[in-house]
């Protein structure tokens, strides 16, 4: 029957180390990188790994012992399959709980305390997480708890042959990960309580082994080593709730309890206690100490506690708790209480409690990379030579190293030169660091291209988590999607690359604001304050290419200078259309969005105000439409199958314009529109859709006089009116709570459906209330005002209007 339990614990500890890799994706980022290095030995040999015995014992900072991943590319030479880097991982894991049976039997003495001990170590978080992944900890792990069984057993018995074994794996588990540092430290610890007696009699020799230690950390050699282990040592504080999380509950708690116990009995006891204090200590600086590493003796303390003092107790525990209970109902909860199957109940949770956490800490603490991850990397190896260098965030390296092959800053130089060539010295892993740091957080532009060049960078790649960080969001971020030093090679809504051009062959002639004066001027020097030397960008937390805003604006300014003559908006009008043609996706879009996405709508919108104007990136735009457009709807990313209602409606009246669709799409996008129009008039009963999609079919029907679309302009007109107060302001508006551009976008819709008060109405409120400080793009807001005052009023009189309107402003 034991054997049978024992039998179902492995098979189950097998199947759950199998969770984090569900998706069939490596898990987490380390797993792509030591997958990559395995793979590098698959395909060139076991000559490529270092020459070096400091990288190859992992006894330099910044070095990994080799054996894992030799053993890892020799089972993939034999199979020739990726599932070895999910399959490898389980069964490490689940022989490390095998060999934790057999310690925690020799410790305990009991086959029931040990096989409990098993199920708790097996599933406490910390130690699940780090035998279910493919590194080489995880062999480690089990090179460890066997080298913990042969300390014991020649501990207890004195055989010489114990220690001859360990001995002997000691080197095997230095080659192949560097926790054999913690085992050296464990075994001192287990050692040190059997040298006690002698301690107190050499307390000075204790003193002298202590100046030793301060000699050899300031020793030329030994120094080195010693600092370049605590250097790389990851220190951060860790809350008490993180023990609970990562240790167990049931483990940690049971575990502490029987510390006092522990310290009463034998020498190994002693050890074991002492052991599991000083690494949760220790972990409170460094969380590799506490995982697993604090894990093993606290599950070995907890199940003999739970065995000998809980479980035993549990029925006179529970008559305490009620013996003074009273009152309506007592009786009935004392009776479930007391009930003898309530202990098998509190038993079983206290089993099941550290099963179900383990269960639960592998499918929710190990999340997969998305698809869209995969997608960008899979470009990357398609569309980048392999000796390429990128700049991506340092834990992101690990990524995209193991996806792509490719090298990347900090975790080529911190991992790959160690395990290929010689390991750096922490100065030079820190530094490239450091630098990196500067090339994604400054904004001294020079001192990131000097630093580009320095380490040979020729792309960036960032995914929207790391965006989102401070530093990279306002720093890099904030000028690639503009500067010309940067090309935009790939957006997916996820990821971006950009491929950096130390030399670029495009640069503004004039990066200085225009300075103007003249019949225009509040206009233009409106449009300059947002001026950034390479195109104009809105002052928000939006991407800050704007390649619609600019195409707009190089419109104005072409319109400027036929009126003007002045070259200097020829010059500026004719450098942005420059610019957009160098900035455009290689596909023919514009990006737009944050993260940046391949939107069919923004690129749309790009295009239309260059209609009139020489751009040389329009046929590429025209044919990057006309790819979008399929006979039903209209796609709004390249992965869209089914169009969305309110992009196809706002596209409509540019692609008609530029004679992109054919009778047949044109009729089944106009039906579609139209069958979706509610009674009421409104579409999907959103304001904001609603009107949107009316100010789009008032446009086509400006350019096509076609009489199907009038009837639903006047019924959706109607319906706006209706969410209105009588004084034109929409209702349950508090303060500034809509933007002005939708007054300015129903003013449109209210000239098509001949609603003339309603539409002066709409005018007014623009004049009279437009604050520009509270709109949420300043610059946009203008020119989505200007654009539909254009369309009603032309051209001069739209901006006489938005003069009026800037002229009104503090800004």
């Amino acid at each position: 029957m034991r054997r049978n339990k024992f039998a179902l614990l492995m098979i189950v500890s097998f199947i759950v180390r199998l969770i984090p890799h569900r998706t069939l994706l490596l898990a987490v980022y380390d797993e792509y990188l030591h997958r990559d290095l395995t793979l590098r030995i698959v395909n060139n040999g076991i000559g490529v790994l270092s020459k070096d015995l400091g990288s190859l014992l992992g006894l330099k900072a910044y070095s990994y012992p080799p054996l894992f991943h030799v053993i890892g590319a020799l089972f993939y030479g034999i199979f020739k399959t990726d599932y070895i880097f999910f399959i490898l991982p389980a069964i490490y894991g689940t022989l490390s709980l095998v060999a934790f049976y057999y310690l925690s039997k020799e410790i305990l003495e009991d086959e029931k305390k040990a096989f409990l001990a098993a199920l708790l170590v097996g599933f406490a978080p910390n130690f699940l997480y780090r035998t279910s992944l493919y590194i080489p900890e995880n062999l480690g792990i089990l090179f460890f708890i066997v080298g913990m069984w042969l300390l014991v057993r020649f501990l207890k018995t004195g055989k010489t042959n114990y220690m001859l074994s360990l001995i002997i794996l000691l080197p095997i588990y230095m080659v192949t990960h560097r926790g054999w540092v913690f085992f050296v430290g464990v075994g001192a610890l287990m050692g040190f309580i059997y040298f006690i007696p002698w301690v107190k009699k050499h307390l000075h020799y204790l003193v002298v082994l202590g100046i030793v230690g301060l000699a050899l950390y300031y020793a030329p050699i030994s120094g080195e080593f010693i600092r370049g282990l605590i250097s790389r040592m990851p220190r951060e504080e860790v809350t008490a709730l993180g023990y609970l999380k990562w240790i167990g509950i049931v483990q940690l708690i049971f575990g502490v309890l029987a510390t006092e116990k522990y310290f009463e009995e034998g020498p190994i006891k002693q050890g074991l206690a002492l052991w599991a204090w000083s690494f949760m200590i220790l972990g409170s600086i460094a969380f590799r100490f506490r995982d697993p590493y604090a894990s093993l003796p606290l599950s070995i303390m907890a199940a003999d506690f739970l065995v000998d003092e809980v479980f035993p107790r549990i029925s006179k525990i529970l008559e305490k708790i009620t013996v003074d209970m009273s009152g309506i109902g007592s009786s009935i909860f004392k009776k479930v209480l007391l009930n003898k199957k309530m202990t098998s109940v509190i038993v079983a949770l206290l089993i099941l409690g550290p099963i179900l956490q383990g269960a639960y800490s592998s499918y929710a603490y190990i999340i997969p990379p998305t698809v869209k991850d995969k997608e960008a990397f899979e470009w990357i190896k398609e569309n980048t030579p392999e000796d390429a260098v990128f700049l991506v965030w340092w834990d992101l390296g690990y990524l995209l190293i193991g996806n792509t092959h490719r090298k990347d800053v900090v975790m080529w130089k911190k991992v790959y030169q160690g395990f290929f060539e010689e390991a750096p010295d922490p100065q030079e892993a820190n530094k490239a660091y450091a630098d990196h740091v500067v090339m994604f957080s400054s904004t001294q532009k020079d001192r990131v291209y000097t630093l580009m060049k320095a380490y040979n960078v020729s792309y960036i790649y960032v995914d929207k988590y790391r965006r989102a960080y401070g530093l990279i969001k306002y720093g890099l971020m904030e000028y690639a999607p503009y500067d010309t030093h940067f090309k935009t090679l790939f957006v997916n809504g996820n990821s971006e690359l950009y491929q950096f051009i130390p030399n670029p062959t495009l640069l503004p002639p004039d990066r200085d604001k225009l300075e103007y004066s003249g019949s225009y001027e509040v206009l233009v020097n409106f449009l300059e304050k947002f001026w950034t030397g390479y195109n104009y960008a809105d002052f928000d937390d939006g991407y800050k290419g704007d390649y619609f805003l600019n195409a707009r604006i190089a419109e104005i300014y072409s319109y400027l200078y036929q009126k003007t003559g002045d070259e200097k908006f020829k010059e500026r009008y004719e450098w942005l259309l420059k610019w957009l043609a160098y900035k455009q996706l290689e596909n023919g879009g514009f990006p737009e969005g944050i993260p940046p996405n391949d939107f069919t709508l923004y690129t749309a919108f790009t295009i239309e105000p260059l209609k009139r104007l020489s751009f040389e990136g329009q046929e590429k735009t025209m044919k990057y439409l006309r790819d979008r457009i399929q006979e039903d709807y209209i796609m709004t990313t390249s992965k869209d199958k089914k169009g969305d209602l309110f992009a196809e409606a706002q596209m409509l009246p540019i692609l008609y314009e530029y004679e992109l669709l054919n009778k047949t799409v044109l009729d089944n996008i106009i039906t579609k529109i139209l069958d979706e129009q509610r009674n009421d008039g409104s579409w999907k009963k959103s304001l904001g859709g609603t009107i949107v999609t009316a100010f789009a079919l008032a446009r086509y029907y400006q350019l096509s006089e076609d009489e199907r679309v009038l009837p639903a302009i006047k019924k959706a007109a109607e319906w706006i009116r209706e969410q209105q107060e009588d004084n034109g302001r929409f209702k349950g508006e508090k303060g500034y709570g809509y933007s002005r551009v939708t007054y300015a976008d129903v003013l449109f819709v209210y000239h098509i459906a001949g609603m003339e008060h309603e539409k002066e109405q709409m005018l007014e409120i623009i004049k009279t209330t437009y604050e520009l400080n509270k709109e949420p793009r300043p610059l946009q807001s203008i020119l989505d005002i200007f654009w539909a005052l254009e369309y009603i009023y032309g051209t001069e009189n739209a901006i006489n209007l938005v003069e009026n309107i800037i002229s009104s402003q503090s800004f």
